[in-house]
């Protein structure tokens, strides 16, 4: 027979939306928006210093950044955060830090490979397939400490590394914006490789403050504890494959049959969009994931201040989205002149989804916390499966234009019924505590 917890000894119930998280939330934004802000600042000068050739060739390059750097840690730098103790949490950093160089230098070896075939499935030139890897291992680095410093709520220092970033890459990417005019391969590398000296920059950084973290005993066993939180492997990280695969099959696919031209006006529409949703949403989920692990630990409800969240969300998010909707295109030509007419479309397809991805990545924890991530992944190939069904039939219009309306569509359905799906886990749960 089990034994009944008793629930009178816990401490009292805290908010998840106490002053805690606001000052946290606050904390990791503040970085955000000044890290951002410099980078869209910026934006104002590289869209007439680059030509939307180049952004189209830039966003070719970083989605598969975004696919590769999954595997580069197979989503063991999640496990952090949930670790039982700090003992844990010291030699999950230390194995996906070790496991993150492994496969970045499996990379390198790949791209030298395909760049000597020159693969024409890859549309990418042989020196930014040699890029690549670098930019893996410095964004994979990047993730684990920023999981590691988030377990001790070490957000200052999140916030800090994401400014330092931002700042370093942007100051790169202007320096070679200037040199473009020089010769043609700073129009080629020059977008790429000032991301990977920002994100070095980040990981310096990073690295300068790593004493702030507890360091790995020699003695604690990894086999175990990998076994232990063998699901994110196993279900977190096929989950995240194959969204990021689908999310970024628009510049992998379609950079193969269309001008490069295009895909740049449809990246600075994704860019100025999607970004500051990844911000605010990331950071939710930051703040969120260890306050609601705590929350559970005590067997305390979540679910009320969840939804009052996504309410007051929703009211501040709604009027910037349809400002977006309605005023993209001439805001776009008066900001990046005329060569960049044709983002208003863009940005218009894109703001229902992007409103309801605001919504259901700050609650990106919730399968991790009730480990149903199995579920969650096969939302996962759904979505694929109607995406590369959206952009086949625009191929097979020779439509650019109807290939992006109909990707974003299905994105935007499937959204919504996954961001149904976690509040129902949510009430579930509720219903078992109150109970």
């Amino acid at each position: 027979m089990g034994v009944r917890k008793d629930h009178t000894s816990h401490p009292p119930q805290r908010s998840l939306l106490s002053s805690r998280f606001v000052r946290n939330s606050g904390t990791l934004l503040s970085g955000s928006v000044v890290a951002q802000g410099i980078a869209f600042a910026a934006y104002l000068l590289l869209g007439r210093l680059f030509i939307p050739a180049d952004f189209g060739l830039y966003n070719i390059f970083y989605s598969y950044i975004e696919v590769l750097i999954i595997l580069s840690t197979c989503k063991y730098e999640m496990a952090i955060v949930k670790a039982d103790s700090d003992a844990e949490a010291a030699a999950l950093t230390r194995f996906s830090l070790r496991l993150n160089a492994v496969v970045s230098a499996l990379i390198l070896a790949s791209a030298v490979a395909l760049s000597l075939q020159r693969v024409v499935a890859v549309p990418l030139p042989p020196l930014l397939l040699l890029l690549i890897p670098l930019m893996v291992f410095f964004c994979g680095t990047t993730r684990v400490y920023t999981f590691a410093f988030d377990r001790y709520s070490h957000f200052r220092q999140i916030a800090a590394s994401e400014v330092v970033t931002s700042l370093s890459g942007t100051l790169f990417k202007i320096a070679f914006g200037l040199l473009a005019a020089v010769g043609q391969l700073f129009h080629l590398v020059g977008l790429p490789l000032g991301t990977i000296l920002g994100k070095v920059a980040g990981n310096v950084y990073y690295r300068a403050n790593a004493r702030r973290l507890p360091s790995a005993s020699p003695a604690t066993p990894l086999r175990p504890l990998l076994r232990k939180h063998r699901n994110f492997p196993l279900f977190a990280m096929p989950r995240e494959l194959v969204s990021s695969f689908s999310a970024n099959l628009p510049f992998m696919w379609l950079g193969l049959y269309f001008d490069n031209a295009l895909l740049g006006l449809f990246s600075l529409a994704y860019t100025f969009t999607m970004r500051p949703v990844n911000i605010l949403a990331n950071t939710f989920e930051k703040v969120f994931y260890p306050s609601a692990k705590e929350r559970l630990d005590l067997c305390q409800p979540i679910g009320h201040d969840l939804r009052r969240f996504l309410l007051t969300l929703t009211a501040f998010a709604l009027p910037v989205l349809l400002a977006a909707f309605f005023f993209a295109e001439p805001l776009f030509t008066f900001l990046f002149g005329s060569k960049w007419v044709g983002t208003g479309y863009y940005v218009r397809c894109l703001v229902p989804w992007i409103g309801l991805l605001l919504l259901t990545n700050s609650l990106a924890f919730v399968p991790n916390v009730f480990t149903t991530q199995r579920t969650d992944f096969l939302f996962q190939v759904v979505q694929l499966v109607l995406r590369v069904a959206a952009l086949a039939l625009g191929l097979s219009r020779n439509s650019f234009a109807l290939a992006v309306l109909l990707f974003c569509a299905v994105s935007t359905a499937v959204q919504l019924c996954q961001l149904g799906w976690y509040l129902y886990q949510v009430r579930q749960y509720d219903k078992k505590t109150l109970t």
